[in-house]
C-alpha cells in the first residue's frame, strides 16, 4: 500500500502544516527517506503531485522502518 508524500510528512514531520517552514522540513524528511535531493523533491509541485510512482512505495517502507525504530530503540538513541 503506497504512502503519499503529504501523508508521510503529516506523520513524521514534527510541525503543524500551517507553521512557517513546514514545506522545507517536509522536503528534507522526504529527501532523507528516499535518498533523492531536496531540489528534485522541490520540483514535484506544491503538493508533490508530480512525484514518480515508485516514491510512494519507498515512503511506505520508510514509514514502516520509522515505526519499528520508534518501538525498538530507546528514546535517547543517537539519530543519524
Amino acid at each position: 500500500m503506497p504512502l503519499e508524500p503529504l501523508e508521510y510528512c503529516r506523520k513524521w514531520v514534527d510541525m503543524s502544516p500551517d507553521e512557517r517552514g513546514y514545506r522545507k522540513a517536509c522536503v528534507i524528511a522526504l529527501a532523507e527517506a528516499t535518498g533523492l535531493s531536496e531540489r528534485t523533491i522541490g520540483n514535484w509541485g506544491t503538493n508533490f503531485e508530480k512525484r514518480p510512482n515508485y516514491v510512494a512505495h519507498i515512503l511506505r517502507m520508510a514509514d514502516k522502518l520509522n515505526q519499528i525504530k520508534k518501538i525498538v530503540l530507546p528514546p535517547d538513541f543517537p539519530q543519524e
